[in-house]
């Protein structure tokens, strides 16, 4: 993901960064979600389920930076 900014600037690099940055917290979320649900540690399965509150708030708030964009 890095390696794809270093060469943009500008809107082009806003544009992408949105992009990534949206994708990326679309996997966290599905990960997190599965932990949540299913993972055979509770700690872990705790860790998830309050994490992903965090998560599903900023996967809302990209939506509305990429919606602006």
């Amino acid at each position: 993901m890095l390696d794809q900014l270093k060469a943009l600037d500008g809107d082009a690099f806003q544009a992408k960064y949105i992009t990534l940055q949206t994708e990326a917290h679309k996997q966290a979320v599905a990960m997190f979600s599965t932990y949540a649900r299913s993972d055979d540690d509770p700690a872990l399965k705790e860790f998830a389920k309050k994490t992903l509150e965090t998560l599903e708030m900023h996967e809302m708030h990209l939506k509305d930076v990429a919606a602006v964009h």
